[in-house]
């Protein structure tokens, strides 16, 4: 803690006779620690708001205020930082530089943004139907760390509220990937699923998806059908059917 202020009035400041004994020394010493509490808060607060100086619970309140979010699994190194180079991030925003670089900070190094135009030039017939603005995305390796996939009779309960079914990804997993693209993809696309990579072989082609992976559909809020909001699926599940 400071101790400025009880320096000054316990050590450096005359004092009259009246305050130089040990009832008005103790007088002032209430005083001067009051003061350089105060004082050391105000130091406190003003590094809380600098990424290079805050605590870790800070840096979520210095993302908020630019804007912007922390995620589970990313590095306190790390997002520091991103944050000293907040505002050239931002510039990425609706760029698929910019998709890459918070999957990154997802865990996810390695991303392909597949486009309906990529599609088309590699001789893909009525790839997504032909609405140009969609596309998917393919996760490589490496990738966040995932635990293992629920089994059957393997002690995982069914509809928990913490493990996607079908995946190894958990709910906070999925809702922060989803964050993401509704934050960062370009203005007028849509990101019908993503395909997570378990081994380098996921490839794509006219043919279609082949390899090993796990698959998430996402969905636009336009998708949930009014009143009980059920999806309706649209190229979810492949860019050649429906």
């Amino acid at each position: 803690m400071s101790q400025l202020l009880t320096t000054y009035l316990l050590r450096n400041l005359a004092r009259p006779r009246y305050l130089s004994g040990k009832r008005g020394t103790g007088y002032l010493a209430t005083f001067a620690n009051i003061g350089d509490e105060v004082g050391q808060d105000a130091l406190d607060a003003r590094s809380e708001t600098s990424p290079q100086d805050a605590s870790p619970r800070a840096l979520a309140a210095i993302a908020r205020n630019d804007n912007d979010r922390t995620y589970r699994r990313e590095p306190v190194a790390e997002l520091r930082k991103y944050l000293l180079r907040i505002l050239s991030e931002k510039q990425k925003a609706g760029t698929v530089d910019g998709l890459k670089a918070q999957f990154a900070r997802l865990g996810c190094p390695i991303i392909e943004v597949v486009t309906e135009l990529d599609l088309r030039n590699a001789g893909v017939v009525g790839g997504f139907g032909g609405n140009i603005g969609f596309f998917f995305i393919i996760v490589r390796q490496p990738a966040l760390a995932r635990p293992l996939s629920p089994v059957w009779d393997g002690g995982s309960t069914w509809d928990d509220g913490v493990t996607l079914w079908g995946t190894s990804l958990t709910f906070d997993d999925l809702a922060e990937i989803e964050n993401v693209i509704r934050r960062w993809k370009p203005a007028g696309t849509s990101c019908r699923f993503i395909l997570f990579d378990d081994d380098g072989s996921t490839a794509w082609g006219p043919a279609g998806i082949t390899g090993s992976y796990d698959q998430i559909p996402i969905n636009e809020a336009w998708e949930h059908l009014p009143p009980l909001g059920v999806v309706t699926p649209y190229y979810n599940a492949d860019f050649l059917a429906p």
